[in-house]
């Protein structure tokens, strides 16, 4: 009893510290990032959609009906994927494990021939992950990785993109949202290593993050083809660089995609 008390206490600790050195990370990130970095938005129409906690900056000129969007990363407030879906009238999937998101999205009124729901989380293999607890049981959020030293977590199936896009016959994605717990960087680097097709990322790069890893991606997702056209806080949004130039009579065509 003695040593899993101090055990947990150690890695109490060992979180603790850990949250205040992602802190100071977040805080170089924000102060350094607009002094390096220059965004480039073309014609794009940027507008806010969602509420202060859930929403994202997207090019609403680049959405139609036509658009597949896959929003990974739930919680408790899917208002950013209920207005894709309803405003655009486009194809939405949305993805989350985690016991209350999937409360959540069954106690909620929407189109759900137009919005699919998942409750499965995304990752960079095709496996059965642990999602650990948050420090404090009334939040939301649950990670891959144990962020707040908690030791609690459940067991979920995770899918690869590639896997998901197969199963459900896409071979592209229009806008993809990746708002998930730190795990964020695993599934980048899966997007690029496979080539995945996606014409707007919408990320929030979360902790763990560094200045150097942030910068690492942008020049990453840059070489494929994606440019950053915005950022507020930990939210990026990446646009495919020739969306960026073309007319905006030809803007939104679906068919033209990352890597065609």
């Amino acid at each position: 009893m003695v040593k899993k008390f101090l055990v947990g206490k150690l890695r109490r600790l060992g979180a603790i510290l850990w949250r205040v050195r992602r802190k100071c990370d977040k805080i170089v990130v924000h102060a350094l990032l607009p002094l390096l970095v220059k965004t480039q938005g073309g014609e794009l129409k940027l507008e806010r959609l969602g509420t202060d906690y859930g929403g994202w900056t997207v090019p609403v000129n680049l959405l139609d009906e036509h658009s597949i969007c896959y929003c990974v990363g739930v919680g408790i407030d899917a208002i950013f994927d209920f207005i894709l879906a309803d405003r655009f009238g486009c194809n939405v999937f949305s993805f989350d494990p985690t016991p209350k998101a999937i409360a959540y999205m069954e106690s909620e009124r929407y189109d759900r021939e137009r919005l699919k729901f998942m409750p499965i989380g995304v990752w960079n293999e095709d496996t059965q992950l642990r999602f650990y607890s948050p420090a404090n049981p009334k939040e939301t959020s649950h990670s891959v990785f144990d962020l707040h030293g908690t030791g609690k977590h459940f067991t979920a199936e995770c899918r690869k993109l590639s896997t998901i896009m197969q199963d459900l016959g896409h071979d592209h994605i229009d806008l993809l949202k990746l708002d998930i717990e730190g795990a964020w960087h695993n599934v980048i680097q899966n997007i690029v290593n496979e080539n995945i097709i996606v014409s707007i990322l919408c990320v929030e790069m979360d902790s763990p993050v560094t200045l150097l890893m942030v910068l690492t991606v942008i020049k990453m997702l840059k070489a494929r083809g994606l440019k950053l056209v915005h950022f507020e806080k930990d939210n990026y949004l990446f646009v495919k660089k020739t969306l960026l130039t073309q007319p905006k009579e030809l803007q939104g065509n679906s068919s033209d995609k990352i890597g065609k």
